[in-house]
This record gives structure tokens, C-alpha cells and sequence, in this order.
């Protein structure tokens, strides 16, 4: 007998390593093909900016406070704060548009 007889283990580990390069192969491929489609239909395609100290807003600009920005309420006509807008319309939509 030679040496060179391969053990279930080895012939597993082959096995697997191949699945698991095919799967990488095929993902990058379908990936790949996606964005050039992508680009081909859309040439002024921009990805969205991603920060991971999160201090920056998807277009790369610096994220606002939400009590900063104000929305008008179409139920009651009043200004109410981006940070409180979903507590207010819950109760102004309860109370049927009373003021």
C-alpha cells in the first residue's frame, strides 16, 4: 500500500473547501453582474455613504437632530417636533380632530 491514502477527514475538509469556494464564486459573480446592470441602466448611480462612527447621514452629510427639524401636522395644522410627531399624531388622530 503507498502512503498517499487519503482519510475520510481529508477527503471532507476538500469537499467542503470546495462548496464553500463555489458559493463565494457564485455570489461574487451574481454580485458582479447586479452592479453592472445597475450602472448600465442608471450611469449616474451613486452608492450610498456609510460612516460607522454614525455621525454622517447616507449622502455623506452631517445628521441633523431630530428636535432641530419641525413638520406640520395636517390633521390639526400645528408645528410639531420631528422627535414627538409620532406621540402627537397618535393622540390627535384618537381625539377625531378635536383641538
Amino acid at each position: 500500500m503507498t502512503e498517499s491514502t487519503e482519510t475520510l477527514e481529508t477527503v471532507s475538509n476538500s469537499v467542503y473547501q470546495n462548496l464553500v469556494t463555489t458559493l463565494i464564486h457564485d455570489i461574487v459573480s451574481r454580485e458582479t453582474t447586479r452592479e453592472k446592470l445597475l450602472r448600465s441602466r442608471y450611469p449616474d448611480y451613486k452608492p450610498y455613504y456609510y460612516d460607522p462612527k454614525k455621525q454622517l447621514d447616507i449622502h455623506g452629510q452631517p445628521k441633523q437632530q431630530d428636535s432641530s427639524q419641525y413638520f406640520m401636522c395636517e390633521n390639526c395644522g400645528r408645528e410639531v417636533s420631528g422627535n414627538r410627531f409620532a406621540a402627537h399624531l397618535q393622540r390627535c388622530l384618537s381625539r377625531g380632530g378635536r383641538r
